[in-house]
């Protein structure tokens, strides 16, 4: 067994699935000499026991020409059931992006894909008229940019940063397009095969769609959601609001975030917090070092910093399906 109870399998695929969730189990298994099978039967391992939540793909929907808005809730008092029903209601919705209950000041957070604010606030207030008595209290903020930097903890080097949202030029992508990023969206791995069958089209359409979305950094990687409780860790999220410090302050806060090993990814925002973390650590032990640390280093940057556990991810797509 290695880090986390995994077998040597299964931590070397999490790995290979953190650099490129489409890497071939073939070529994988030659170069550390493993089965294709065995490597097969680990995936589904990780899959079975919930450690692999799913497979998706990272959509810069800035060249769809879409915003990203982000809402905190606070529910009130909610009996499972309609819970269950609310989460349903939130999970068909054609804009939702991201979904997670969560702890602290918060007990549900939600991302939204709207081509405008007007069409997102439609959409918001048609979510709160279905459920008035439990969606009172909320706080919303407004994507400025992603960055994505990588498990560095699984990995031995510096993983390639993705960057994704903020202010880009919209791409010109036709119904075919369209269709492969909804494929896609939520099964990285789903073959240009199985795709071709679903949309009516050749394999080599499709694969040649997929060359040309990555080359126009549409699609900008294939990643693994990971359960991080179901390895013994935790997911967190750091909200910190700036006081009225320099751009270049700012600039080496992400630096430093940019090579920790447990920041995953960051988030700027607009609204009552300036900058999102997302943290996966094994032990509160060590999120407490963390927090402490940036205290300690950025105290002439850092105002306020704020923790919100992420304890269930119910939902995480990059593409607006209502362009579909």
């Amino acid at each position: 067994m290695g880090r986390y109870n995994l077998r040597r399998a299964e931590e070397l695929l999490l790995r290979v699935l953190e650099r490129d969730a489409r890497s071939q189990l073939s070529v994988v298994g030659r170069r550390h000499r493993i089965s294709q099978q065995q490597l097969s039967y680990s995936l589904g391992a990780l899959e079975r026991k919930g450690i692999l939540h799913s497979l998706y793909t990272v959509i810069d929907y800035s060249k769809l020409n879409v915003l990203n808005f982000r809402v905190y809730f606070r529910v009130n008092y909610i009996a499972e059931a309609r819970m269950k029903q609310l989460l349903s209601a939130l999970n068909r919705e054609p804009h939702t992006s991201f979904i997670a209950s969560c702890g602290g000041r918060y007990d549900l957070i939600c991302t939204f894909l709207a081509e405008n604010p007007s069409q997102f606030n439609k959409t918001l207030r048609s979510i709160i008229a279905a459920f008035p008595e439990q969606l009172q209290n909320y706080t919303v903020l407004t994507t400025v940019v992603n960055r994505y930097f990588g498990r560095k903890y699984l990995l031995k080097d510096q993983p390639v940063e993705e960057i994704y949202g903020g202010d880009r030029k919209a791409e010109a992508l036709d119904a075919t397009d369209l269709a492969v990023l909804a494929e896609l969206a939520t099964n990285a791995r789903k073959s240009s095969v199985a795709i071709a069958k679903k949309l009516k089209v050749t394999p080599k359409t499709v694969i040649n769609r997929m060359r040309s979305l990555e080359k126009r950094r549409v699609i900008r990687c294939y990643r693994p959601l990971i359960d991080m409780e179901k390895l013994g860790g935790a997911l967190s999220l750091l909200t910190i609001r700036y006081l009225n410090s320099p751009a270049e302050a700012q600039d080496e806060l992400v630096k430093a975030l940019k090579v920790h090993p447990r920041v995953v990814w960051i988030t700027k925002t607009f609204g009552e917090w300036d900058i999102e973390l997302a943290v996966e650590t094994d032990s509160e032990q060590q999120l407490r070092k963390l927090e402490r640390e940036l205290r300690e280093r950025f105290a002439q940057l850092i105002q306020t910093m704020d923790r919100i556990p992420i304890y269930q991810v119910h939902k995480l797509t990059y593409f607006p399906a209502f362009l579909a």
